[in-house]
């Protein structure tokens, strides 16, 4: 036993796994030359897929995934199509002007345009579910319309003025201006009468 000790010891540098015996190299925390080589790490990202079959996929994901790139093409169509909605980059507290179809239809001969005013409050970013918050005062009697930002009915928009809530002395650092309801309403007065 000493001889077989004095012999390993001696030798400059004598691989791990030949010093520890094959019981105890199961339970040991180093890892040794010949376990390295014959160890899979099972890393994430790394490990080797072994997989004789096609993978399940959810009807549910698909087709959620399905519906997402629906919803993003026709996103991009309605900016295409209407490039004039698009071209100002509407930011809330600014005050802003839509010309939308009221009566006789998007394909009616007779179209009446009607000038909607208003302050945008809240701005939701929902794929064609898009839509604008405006708030305005008119006779007396303050107004909240949601009007979606992909519709057809919309024929242009213009921005008035831009932080028309704080009239420029400072910054909008919210997203929504909901706490706008609760003030005086001439505060997101816009219109002229």
């Amino acid at each position: 036993m000493m001889q077989r000790f004095f012999s390993l010891a001696g030798s400059p540098l004598a691989p791990r796994s030949t010093v520890l015996p094959k019981s105890l190299r199961l339970f040991s925390s180093i890892p040794t030359a010949a376990a390295v080589d014959d160890m899979q790490f099972v890393h994430h990202g790394h490990r080797p897929r072994y997989r004789d079959y096609e993978k399940f996929q959810s009807p549910r994901k698909r087709a959620s995934k399905l519906f997402s790139e629906l919803n993003n093409e026709a996103c991009a169509t309605s900016k295409v199509s209407n490039p004039t909605i698009w071209q100002d980059n509407i930011r809330v507290g600014d005050s802003v002007e839509l010309k939308m179809i009221c009566q006789g239809g998007l394909k009616g001969e007779k179209q009446e345009l009607e000038k909607i005013r208003g302050v945008v409050l809240g701005i939701v970013k929902r794929g064609l579910g898009s839509s604008l918050r405006l708030r305005d005062v008119v006779y007396g009697l303050p107004i909240e319309r949601r009007i979606p930002s992909y519709s057809p009915m919309i024929k242009e928009a213009k921005i008035l003025e831009r932080n028309f809530i704080f009239k420029g002395k400072k910054k909008v650092k919210r997203s929504k201006l909901y706490y706008f309801r609760d003030r005086n309403p001439l505060l997101t007065k816009v219109s002229k009468y």
